[in-house]
């Protein structure tokens, strides 16, 4: 059996309007962390990062982008 060494995590916060949210990655043998930006009503990205600061990071550059 493989052991989940990803403490659970859920992270939100808002930026430049932007709704940024970070979970543990529903596939406990992958790990990791899935985020999502969505600015209120629709999803407009989402990915898996292996730490909560690089979900921070690349949500925050995509948001940048737009």
């Amino acid at each position: 059996m493989t052991e989940d060494t990803y403490p659970e995590i859920t992270h939100e916060e808002s930026y430049k309007g932007y709704t940024i949210y970070i979970e543990n990655n529903a596939d406990r043998y992958r790990g990791g962390y899935e985020y999502t930006v969505s600015d209120g009503s629709d999803e407009l990205d989402s990915g898996l990062v292996f730490t909560v600061e690089d979900g921070i990071s690349e949500a925050k550059a995509f948001i940048d982008s737009l």
